[in-house]
């Protein structure tokens, strides 16, 4: 502990975000500060040169075509080895959106500290310069892309009305390699009528977050719904925008960063857990359940200190997941099944086990 405090005493010092405080992650630093954590951010890049990201980003990979002419080619730029393609496409980000994600999740400069600030990055552009996708399965397979290399959490600030079939299956293989989906609910105009949660947190598997204000209630524009499972800060949040500096941000892709970081403290305090206990340590240590906010506001000290044991031999580890199920019939029925996810690609290397109206596809 001594060592941990002796290493951060730039953060202990100066005073930490309103939202920081909220989640408690000040207290739980002392225990865990991410490190060896992988988050994947599947956005709109990640700007690696950011002094609040300095060393905390990996080569990514994008999914975003930047020439698509009359027919998009929806080719997986990034794939070829070298600084050029990662440099370009990975690490890089023209909107913004993702750099804000990763700032808030593993930030490393003094007074804008992430949630998990000794966490990884593994950026993996899937939005386009409007902040858009446009291919659910492209997103899919940047999902997939990322658990097979090394993402230990993957955070979804992004979602839409409709379900994908391909996503859904994205999301299986996800689960099937415990790897843990964290994704935002959505937001919508304050005066329009309730939206449901979108897809993909609505999927069971994946940890939905709504947004939080300063006062602990449900940011008006946030949506919820039955499939929310927790809450955190998502309005007037303060985090890194390409190209140096800050900006404030609002919205539930930032609650759901929000959550990925303490899931980075927990997979890092507990690198036995599975991503199955991380999540019910979160969900069962929040605090503050209100209306519209799930299960809470994520406590990151409390689920770090929580102990969470492994589920019973013949429950949930011996049985289909139903998000393999739901992808299965989705897709027509016996296309997906348990024995193909767990037979495709792995993570060996591991010593753990681990959707009304027109289409909105787009961050939170």
């Amino acid at each position: 502990m001594a060592l941990l405090l002796s290493a951060h005493t730039g953060r202990a010092s100066a005073p930490a975000a309103w939202h920081l405080e909220a989640v408690g992650a000040p207290a739980a630093w002392a225990t865990s500060t991410g490190a060896g954590v992988v988050v994947a951010v599947v956005d709109s890049g990640v700007d690696a040169d950011h002094p609040a990201l300095e060393g905390a980003v990996l080569p990514g990979r994008s999914y975003v075509d930047v020439d698509p002419g009359a027919e998009p080619r929806l080719l997986a730029f990034g794939s070829d080895p070298g600084p050029v393609y990662e440099r370009a496409f990975g690490q890089a980000d023209p909107v913004g959106h993702g750099t804000a994600v990763a700032g808030l999740i593993a930030g490393r400069e003094a007074g804008h500290s992430g949630v998990a600030p000794d966490a990884e990055i593994l950026p993996v552009r899937v939005l386009d310069d409007e902040n858009r996708y446009h291919d659910s399965a492209m997103v899919g397979a940047a999902v997939e892309w990322a658990v097979d290399n090394g993402a230990d959490i993957v955070n979804l600030s992004l979602g839409g009305h409709y379900d994908s079939p391909p996503f859904a299956e994205a999301i299986a293989y996800a689960e099937a390699h415990d790897v843990l989906i964290v994704a935002c609910t959505g937001n919508q105009r304050a005066e329009a009528p309730a939206e449901d949660v979108w897809f993909p947190a609505r999927v069971p598997e994946v940890l939905a977050v709504t947004g939080s204000d300063e006062d602990g209630r449900r940011w008006k524009t946030a949506v919820t719904g039955e499939e929310t499972d927790l809450a955190a800060p998502g309005a007037d949040l303060t985090a890194p925008k390409p190209g140096g500096g800050y900006k404030t941000v609002t919205g539930t892709s930032f609650a759901s960063a929000v959550v990925s970081g303490a899931a980075a403290l927990v997979r890092s305090a507990h690198p036995e857990w599975s991503a199955d206990q991380v999540r019910r340590a979160l969900t069962g240590s929040a605090a503050g359940a209100g209306a519209g906010l799930g299960g809470g506001v994520v406590d990151a000290a409390a689920a770090v200190d929580a102990e969470v044991l492994p589920r019973a031999s013949g429950t949930a580890e011996s049985a289909i997941s139903p998000v393999w199920s739901a992808a299965a019939t989705a897709a027509g029925g016996g296309l997906l099944g348990a024995s193909a996810l767990l037979l495709r690609g792995g993570r060996g290397h591991r010593g753990r086990g681990r959707l009304p109206g027109r289409p909105r596809t787009m961050a939170g």
